[in-house]
């Protein structure tokens, strides 16, 4: 029953054509704010941001970070450092055998592999990320992977990321993703500065491996780049310790040195006898098993248990990233 027929009216006196549906405003689409998927609090809204950002648009999400992490003085300043590295171990051990007298010790594993620079350059890129690998490539990982997002916090430029279509987990995931590529790129760049300065200095050519049998020199160069691979991918459990620790924090500073604290500590107790039962666990333990690609056959136990302690860490800090960052009030 209409208003009019209430009132006792007859409905004729208000047409339905004088109040049309399109006079009334629909207001609610242009006045609610846009939610940001995954953005919590403290994050604004933004126009399109109701709706999924798409694959390209992610790419150029990770490309943009990509271009800013690589630009940046303090990345360039660790990669310059990181291929210092082996510049300076190959000048020493051209400097020491230049009377003939054998570089180094014995052995087969770890630095122990600088014996055999002087006999074939090659060698010289196994022993550099044998060196950097400790300390060196750890600390850089750290350094970008606390800043990633305390960084942005201290900068004031972590909300207006948040206004974006990305949501919290795709801009977290990102983070990450990038700091994997730097990991990737510090170990290449310590691994062809190898390779240059190994091929100026020394003599290359076929190889003996640690088990004693020889292998081409192309062969050697395939291992190379397999050894490089596995020692990016030995950092992807400190990736995602200092990703973590970088969600904890609002300085960028306090997030970095935290993160090398941790990797300091983390490397001293790996070295204690009393603690031999833990030390299987700590993300550095089988850090040079490495080595073990340059037998024939290859020993692939401590490879496969360095591997799966890594993909272990990078699930468990990876997810108590995502858990923080996604239920972070984020006002800066």
């Amino acid at each position: 029953m209409s208003r009019a027929e209430v009132r006792g009216e007859p409905a004729e006196e208000t047409p339905a054509e004088e109040t049309p549906a399109e006079e009334t405003p629909v207001v609610a689409p242009a006045v609610a704010p846009a939610v940001v998927p995954g953005a919590g609090q403290g994050s604004a809204p933004g126009p399109g941001a109701a709706r999924s950002p798409s694959a390209l648009w992610t790419l150029g999400l990770f490309r943009s970070e990509l271009l800013i992490t690589f630009r940046r003085w303090r990345t360039l300043a660790l990669l310059a450092v990181l291929a210092a590295v082996p510049v300076l171990v190959g000048i020493a051990v051209k400097i020491e055998t230049s009377d003939g007298s054998p570089a180094g010790g014995g052995g087969g594993e770890g630095p122990a592999f600088i014996s055999q620079i002087s006999n074939n350059g090659l060698f010289l890129v196994f022993t550099a990320l044998a060196a950097t690998l400790p300390f060196f490539l750890p600390m850089a990982i750290g350094v970008v992977a606390g800043d990633a997002i305390a960084g942005e916090s201290s900068a004031g430029t972590l909300r207006y990321l948040l206004v974006a279509p990305a949501g919290r987990s795709r801009l977290l995931l990102t983070k990450y993703a990038t700091v994997i590529a730097f990991c990737l790129a510090a170990t290449l760049v310590v691994a062809v500065s190898a390779l240059a300065v190994g091929a100026l200095l020394f003599p290359v050519g076929d190889l003996t491996t640690i088990s004693g049998t020889r292998i081409t020199y192309t062969e050697g160069l395939g291992r190379a780049l397999l050894i490089a691979l596995v020692v990016a991918a030995s950092l992807v459990g400190v990736a995602a310790l200092g990703l973590f620790v970088s969600t904890l924090t609002g300085s960028g500073i306090a997030a970095m040195a935290t993160t090398v604290g941790l990797l300091i500590t983390v490397q001293i107790l790996d070295q204690i006898p009393q603690l031999d039962a833990l030390q299987p666990y700590f993300f550095s333990h089988y850090w040079l098993s490495f080595a073990d690609l340059m037998r024939e056959p290859v020993y692939w136990d401590d490879l496969v248990k360095n591997l799966g302690l890594q993909a272990l860490y990078a699930a468990v800090f990876g997810s108590a990233a995502w858990a923080r960052f996604t239920t972070k009030d984020v006002t800066a």
